[in-house]
């Protein structure tokens, strides 16, 4: 990992700039649920940057696709002891409960889901998190959409 100290605000614009286009093509909107000031009181991440970019790549990306039209995708960040913990939530079908573990195993895919996954994304978010000594991991309901998660440490010379 090449790690650099970086703002979980900055994480999450360049993670919302970066899917406003399919977003629009999808009617989906994108938005982060808490205020601009809220976000810059959070603590610095010490994390690989294009790793992580990743992560929200293929957790945001999965959450547009799977999300009605007129529907809005949120993104967070929040306080987590000695980590920030980024979220994002949908509104789609959601993820039956037997299945809500397995979605981070190797070429796992919800049976009746569409075609043309390999399901690796999920399984790679999870060794890039881990690997910077975080944790992953889903909420989901079935019928009201799913919360992805993940934690990523803060940088021990700055104060928590």
């Amino acid at each position: 990992l090449q790690r650099q100290r970086i703002r979980p605000a900055e994480l999450l614009r360049s993670a919302t700039d970066a899917f406003a286009g399919l977003s629009g093509e999808r009617r989906v909107v994108l938005r982060t649920a808490l205020l601009p000031g809220e976000l810059e009181l959070l603590p610095d991440v010490l994390i690989d940057r294009e790793r992580t970019q990743l992560v929200f790549s293929n957790l945001i990306g999965n959450a547009i696709r799977h999300s009605p039209e007129g529907a809005t995708v949120e993104l967070r960040a929040l306080r987590a002891e000695g980590a920030v913990r980024f979220e994002v939530e949908d509104h789609g079908g959601g993820i039956p409960p037997e299945f809500q573990q397995r979605v981070f195993e190797k070429f796992f895919r919800l049976p009746g889901g569409a075609s043309g996954s390999a399901g690796l994304g999920l399984a790679i978010a999870k060794e890039i998190v881990s690997a910077h000594g975080g944790d992953i991991g889903v909420r989901s309901e079935v019928g009201r959409g799913s919360t992805f998660w993940f934690t990523l440490p803060v940088d021990p010379a700055v104060p928590a």
